[in-house]
């Protein structure tokens, strides 16, 4: 039996190439996305804490340069939790279009691997085929010389 060849085979392998690099642009675009929430999460503890300060150096009685410093402070923190916050949008955005990036290729990946699959399929078939008529030619050619020699025993 002759082995099956997918003409095809080296688009498949690209496909599949292509969604493994899908994958990774995928897995970094999380990870950059976990490090903006991280990042995030540490600035706004920044104010938190900054604010607790402000509130216990009123209580204790503080001058104004100082509270003013702190109060400039948590602007400066304030700001950058904004253009954190802009940033983790665009961290997003990515995270989804990496996604749906993934999604195209292995919707195409797996439309070729069908069509392979298909062709396999096909191809057992005929193998099948070719293999049945040749045991049928085999079993006929078989019958005739059997009953040919049947024949000339008798006559």
């Amino acid at each position: 039996m002759t082995q099956f060849n997918f003409r095809f085979q080296k688009i498949l392998d690209l496909k599949e190439n292509e969604k493994g690099f899908a994958q990774i642009q995928m897995a970094d675009a999380i990870k950059q996305q976990e490090a903006g929430y991280l990042r995030n999460e540490a600035i706004y503890k920044k104010i938190i804490d900054a604010e607790h300060l402000v509130k216990a150096k009123q209580e204790d009685g503080v001058n104004i340069s100082e509270l003013r410093m702190l109060v400039n402070y948590i602007q400066q923190l304030q700001e950058q939790l904004l253009a954190s916050n802009r940033e983790l949008e665009l961290l997003q955005s990515n995270v989804a279009r990496t996604q749906n990036q993934l999604q195209r290729k292995a919707q195409e990946e797996k439309t070729w691997d069908n069509l392979k699959q298909q062709k396999h399929s096909q191809f057992v078939e005929q193998a099948k085929t070719t293999e049945q008529n040749f045991f049928d030619e085999l079993a006929s050619t078989r019958f005739y010389r059997t009953s040919q020699a049947a024949i000339a025993e008798r006559g």
